[in-house]
C-alpha cells in the first residue's frame, strides 16, 4: 500500500550526498507546515477574504443553498416548499452545510463561502506539505503554484465551487495516509465521495485496507461504506421521489465531451501541457527509482482519469471531473523539475542545478503566463457578477419583493437562466418556480447576456401580451407581462390556486 516505505529514500551511493542528507533534513524540518495552525490560518484568510470581497457564489452554489433554506424552513416551521427540480446533481456534501446554514438567513451564502475558500487554502498547504514530504521545500513551492495554475482555479476559489474541496480532501486524504492516520484518511475520503461518487471505488478499495490491516477500525470503514450511498440516494428519494436525482440531473447537463478521447484531451487544458508532461517524467523518476509511494499515487491518477473517462463515454463527464488526477500530477511535476534540477547538478557546483531548475520553470512559461491572464479575468468576472447580484437583489427588493412577485402558487417569474437559483433563494421559493422565459402572465427580471448571467429570457408571444417595465436598474429591467388588456398581474392570497 501507499506509505509503506519512506516517502523519500535517502541516497547511499557518494559520500557528499550522505553528508548532503542531515542537512536536507533539517531544511525539511525548518518548512514543516503542522495542520492545525495551517488550518486556523486558512480560515483566517478565509474569513477576511469573505469580509472584504464582494464575491459571491455561483449558479450550483446558490442552488445548494436554496435547498439548505428549505430543508432549514422545516426545522424553524416556516416550511417552504422542498424541490431539487430544475437545479444542478444532488451532493450530500453541500447540503449539509447549507442545510445548517440556512438557519442563518442572509449570512448564509457568506458562510458557505467561508467553508470553500477556507478548502481552497487548505489544499494549497496540502500540496506544499506533500511536495516538500518527497522533493524537499522547492517541489513544495512548485506544487503548490502548479495547483493555483488549474483550469478555473480563480473561479472555483472566488464562486463557492465544490472544487477546492474535492482538491483539500484528495490531497490531505494522501498527506493523513503518508502521515500513519488511516482512519483520518479514510473519513476524508469519504468525506470526497459526498461531493463526487467517482471516490466511491477508492473508498471501498481503502475499506478493504483498513479492514485488512486497521482491524480496529472495520467498524468505521463499514459503516462509512452504508452511509456514502445513503447520502447520495436516500435524501433526493425523500423530497423528489427520485433517488438518482444527481446522475438525472448531470445527464441533462452540458458541456460534457461526450466521448473518452474527448474527456482525455481535456486533461492538458485542466493542468497545462508542460504540467503534464512533468508529471509523466516525475512517475518515470519514481519508477526508476522503485518508489513505490509516488508511483501507486501516478498510477491512481492514472486509474482516475481511465475510469472518468469511460464515464463520460457511457453516460457524462465534464474536464473538471479530473482534477483528483490532476492535482497528483501537479505533485508529480513538482517532483520531475527537482529531481531533474538535482540529476544535473550532482558533482558539479549547486548553480548548474539552480539554472537547469529555473531553465526548466522558464521553459513553461509561454502555457503559465496565458494561464494566468486567465486567472485574473476570472477574479473581474467574480467582481462583476457580484455587481450583478446585489443589483438583482436590490432590484427584487424594490419591486415588492416574493409577495408581489409571486403572490400566487400559480405564479410565473423568468429570469437569466445562470441567475435563477440566486433568485429561487432571494424569494425564498423552489427552484423550479423560476423560469429561463416568460410563456404566460407574470414578471420578468432581464439582464444582458453574459458568461455569468446567462441568456436573457425570452417572452413568447410577446405581441399577445402587454409588457411593462415596472423597474429599472442597471443592469437589471424588471417587466410586468399580462395577457393583452388585463391591467395587472394578479394578485392572490397565501392560499392561491394551485398550479396547473
Amino acid at each position: 500500500m501507499i506509505g509503506s516505505e519512506q516517502a523519500v529514500r535517502e541516497p547511499v551511493a557518494a559520500p557528499v550526498l550522505q553528508h548532503e542528507a542531515p542537512a536536507r533534513a533539517t531544511e525539511r524540518d525548518r518548512f514543516d507546515v503542522p495542520a492545525a495552525p495551517a488550518f486556523a490560518a486558512c480560515f483566517a484568510l478565509a474569513l477576511i477574504s469573505v469580509l472584504t470581497l464582494s464575491w459571491v457564489p455561483s449558479s450550483d452554489p446558490w442552488a445548494w443553498l436554496a435547498w439548505g433554506q428549505e430543508i432549514a424552513s422545516h426545522v424553524v416551521g416556516t416550511k417552504i416548499a422542498l424541490g431539487l427540480a430544475g437545479g444542478p446533481s444532488w451532493k450530500p456534501f453541500p447540503a449539509i452545510f447549507t442545510s445548517v446554514f440556512g438557519l442563518f438567513g442572509s449570512a448564509a451564502p457568506h458562510l458557505w463561502l467561508l467553508v470553500t475558500r477556507t478548502a481552497g487554502l487548505m489544499a494549497l498547504v496540502a500540496a506544499f506539505r506533500l511536495g516538500k514530504r518527497f522533493s524537499g521545500p522547492v517541489a513544495g513551492v512548485i506544487a503548490l503554484i502548479a495547483v493555483c495554475l488549474i483550469q478555473e482555479a480563480m473561479f472555483y476559489f472566488a464562486r463557492g465551487a465544490s472544487e477546492p474541496i474535492v482538491a483539500a480532501l484528495t490531497l490531505w486524504a494522501i498527506d493523513r495516509h503518508l502521515s500513519d492516520s488511516p482512519r483520518t484518511a479514510y473519513f476524508l475520503i469519504f468525506l470526497a465521495t459526498l461531493n463526487r461518487p467517482e471516490f466511491a471505488p477508492f473508498l471501498g478499495l481503502y475499506a478493504l485496507y483498513l479492514w485488512l490491516r486497521v482491524t480496529e477500525a472495520r467498524t468505521l470503514a463499514v459503516v462509512l461504506l452504508v452511509l456514502a450511498p445513503a447520502a447520495w440516494l436516500i435524501p433526493p428519494w425523500i423530497i423528489s421521489g427520485n433517488a438518482f436525482q444527481a446522475a438525472s440531473a448531470a445527464a441533462a447537463g452540458q458541456g460534457s465531451p461526450g466521448s473518452a478521447i474527448g474527456e482525455l484531451r481535456s486533461s492538458p487544458a485542466v493542468m497545462t501541457v508542460p504540467t503534464l508532461v512533468l508529471a509523466a517524467v516525475g512517475l518515470a523518476f519514481a519508477i526508476i527509482r522503485r518508489e513505490r509511494t509516488l508511483q501507486w499515487l501516478g498510477y491512481g491518477a492514472i486509474a482516475w482519469a481511465l475510469m472518468v473517462a469511460l464515464m463520460t463515454q457511457v453516460s457524462y463527464g465534464l474536464p473538471r471531473y479530473l482534477l483528483p488526477a490532476a492535482l497528483v500530477g501537479c505533485l508529480l511535476a513538482a517532483v520531475a523539475v527537482v529531481r531533474i534540477a538535482e540529476l544535473a547538478g550532482r558533482g558539479r557546483p549547486r548553480a548548474i542545478g539552480v539554472a537547469v531548475g529555473a531553465l526548466i520553470i522558464a521553459a513553461t512559461l509561454p502555457w503559465t503566463v496565458p494561464r494566468v491572464s486567465q486567472q485574473v479575468q476570472q477574479a473581474r468576472d467574480a467582481d462583476a457578477a457580484a455587481y450583478y447580484w446585489d443589483r438583482l437583489f436590490v432590484a427584487v427588493d424594490r419591486v415588492g419583493g416574493t409577495r408581489r412577485v409571486l403572490p400566487c402558487r400559480s405564479s410565473r417569474v423568468a429570469i437569466n437562466h445562470t441567475v435563477a437559483s440566486a433568485l429561487a433563494w432571494k424569494l425564498k421559493v423552489p427552484l423550479r418556480r423560476i423560469r429561463p422565459l416568460m410563456r404566460g402572465t407574470g414578471f420578468v427580471f432581464s439582464a444582458p447576456h453574459t458568461s455569468f448571467s446567462g441568456t436573457t429570457p425570452p417572452i413568447v408571444h410577446a405581441s399577445a401580451r402587454t409588457i411593462r417595465t415596472i423597474a429599472v436598474l442597471p443592469p437589471w429591467t424588471v417587466l410586468e407581462v399580462t395577457h393583452r388588456g388585463a391591467s395587472a398581474t394578479p394578485h392572490c392570497g397565501r392560499a392561491g390556486p394551485t398550479p396547473a
